[in-house]
């Protein structure tokens, strides 16, 4: 069998995303020794690490879905057998064990950290238009469209196909809108601001 504990597989995860974390780090510092001096940009380091943050608990969160199956159990979004909150959520004592070994609760929490990501990856990306930063703003649509590709080609791969359809059409809707309201607010509005 080549099951892994969700221990042993979420152990692995953080000492990888450590090392990865170190790896940029590193890139970085080579390639900036001195830091940019950016007012505006100051603005954006609490938010990209509140992302950075999130994004590491989605993933140690995902290694303990993986490792539990729970994906299996519940692959419908956003209703988990009809309900935002699965029954038996909380079903393991002490409570601590529902984090890690109740597939329900393990299911849920991923969600959880994974729709409070992309709420707050949206929200950095609104303050980055805001401010004007037009390689900040390329870089976010760049991440942006690395993230729907994952989505379209690895996620969606096992949801039924209603609900895939579904998710399709929201997605065309948002890109649509969102290339509207970008194609409106370019010229008046994104442009670099030399001023700050």
């Amino acid at each position: 069998s080549t099951a892994v504990e969700p221990y042993r597989l979420v152990i692995h995860l953080v000492l990888a995303l450590v090392l990865y974390g170190a790896i940029v780090w590193t890139g970085l510092t080579v390639l900036r020794p001195t830091p940019m001096h950016r007012p505006l940009a100051f603005r954006l380091r609490p938010l990209a690490f509140a992302c950075a943050g999130l994004l590491a608990l989605t993933i140690v969160a995902g290694g303990f879905t993986a490792g539990t199956h729970a994906g299996w159990d519940y692959n419908t979004f956003p209703l988990m057998d009809g309900q935002i909150v699965p029954d038996g959520y909380a079903r393991l004592t002490p409570f601590l064990r529902n984090l890690t070994e109740n597939i329900a609760a393990v299911q849920f929490d991923h969600r959880l950290l994974a729709t409070a990501t992309a709420l707050t990856v949206a929200l950095t990306v609104l303050v980055g238009f805001a401010l004007r930063l037009p390689l900040l703003r390329y870089f976010a649509l760049a991440l942006f469209a690395l993230t729907l590709l994952k989505i379209v080609l690895v996620d969606m791969s096992s949801v039924q196909t209603g609900y895939r359809i579904l998710s399709f059409l929201a997605m065309g809707l948002l890109l649509l809108g969102t290339s509207v309201l970008y194609g409106r607010l370019r010229p008046s509005h994104l442009e670099s601001n030399p001023t700050k």
